[in-house]
């Protein structure tokens, strides 16, 4: 729950940046594709791991889960490009 009120902090945070005009759509699309995969970051794998007696797949899990976050913003990035080429 620490974790998304993170992330849903941190979006919060866009209507100022784009009231300043220092942030575009596809940073907005890229940043949220981010912030949902990593919301459960810690919260989510560590304890649930733990408690499951997996301590060793830790590491893996949240490799993993950091991966997926980077590829997350990538493929928004790209979505997001050709999005703006159809429209």
């Amino acid at each position: 729950m620490t974790a998304l009120g993170a992330v849903g902090a941190a979006l919060g945070l866009l209507p100022t940046f784009d009231a300043a005009g220092i942030i575009d759509g596809n940073a907005i699309a890229v940043f949220t594709a981010i912030g949902m995969c990593w919301s459960g970051f810690l919260s989510t794998h560590t304890a649930m791991l733990d408690t499951l007696g997996f301590r060793k797949a830790i590491t893996k899990a949240l490799s993993s889960h950091a991966l997926a976050g980077l590829l997350a913003g990538i493929i928004a990035h790209f979505t997001w490009l050709l999005v703006s080429l159809v429209i």
